[in-house]
């Protein structure tokens, strides 16, 4: 379950909405793949995302009784600081700017494609005028856990490829868009999308290329679809075992409110009596 959640944090980072002293909620809900097996038990999270100026915090509630909200992060771009908060464990991991690698982790190459695309159509929804983007993301999926996963385990994932495409419907008139490419610009050029992600045990290596691509994107992310699909050598068991778990999955964010309210600066602190860990 951690790390079912690290990657629905992730992706929030990627999708997250930001603007100066603006509080978004994202309604996030996961078909096929784990969902199918999981049945009705599988969570919906609500991501709730505050933003005060350089500072941002983002609260995931699981939406499940059993799976309370156990994981918050709050990122400093103007200090390169990511604090990831465990309130099942009350502690607080503080690390800056992105997390080097251990000296004894062996370089690699990442083959990640991530493009960003308009295609010219539009929508109105929930009252904003949206244009569509689609993008496509392509990882080797014996690259994604870095040093944090056994040689051995990698070895088995080469040649097996995570596909994920989808469409974002983009409001560019909204409140506070330049805020937000600026916020996003400063998370990418601080590499914090790589250290949040990082935070959590779980490395993605080119994280900070689809931060890159998604920046040509300019405005309120209303709407975001994405799919997953998993290829490889055909007739491959591996490939057939990674279709059951991750084939066929979908995954859909919508924003249900943004409210404009001033945020208070103890907001984006630790919480007293959290143990910090560096």
């Amino acid at each position: 379950m951690k790390r079912w959640s690290a990657t629905l944090l992730v992706l929030a980072v990627c999708s997250a909405v930001v603007h100066a002293d603006v509080t978004i909620v994202q309604k996030t809900t996961v078909e096929g793949g784990p969902a199918a097996m999981a049945g009705a038990s599988m969570p919906s999270p609500t991501v709730t995302n505050r933003i005060k100026g350089a500072k941002g915090r983002m609260d995931m509630d699981m939406g499940n009784a059993n799976m309370p909200t156990n994981m918050s992060t709050i990122v400093d771009t103007a200090a390169k600081q990511v604090i990831l908060l465990d309130h099942n464990q009350k502690t607080a991991k503080v690390s800056t700017g992105a997390a080097p690698a251990p000296a004894t982790a062996p370089a690699t190459t990442v083959n990640l494609d991530a493009s960003v695309t308009p295609t010219g159509k539009s929508q109105t929804i929930d009252g904003y005028k949206c244009d569509e983007y689609t993008f496509t993301t392509s990882v080797s999926m014996g690259e994604m856990g870095g040093a944090n996963v056994p040689p051995e385990a990698a070895a088995m994932m080469q040649g097996i490829t995570l596909v994920m495409t989808g469409s974002m419907w983009v409001a560019k008139d909204a409140p506070g868009a330049a805020e937000y490419l600026n916020y996003q610009k400063a998370m990418t050029s601080a590499d914090l999308a790589a250290a949040a992600m990082g935070a959590t045990g779980v490395n993605m290596p080119g994280m900070d290329k689809l931060a890159k691509a998604t920046l040509s994107v300019q405005g309120l992310q209303v709407l975001t679809e994405m799919s997953m699909s998993v290829n490889g050598p055909a007739g491959d068991q591996r490939v057939e075992m990674m279709k059951q778990v991750m084939g066929g999955m979908k995954v859909t964010t919508k924003v249900t409110s943004v409210k404009t309210d001033a945020i208070a600066d103890d907001v984006f602190q630790v919480p007293q009596g959290y143990q910090v860990v560096k």
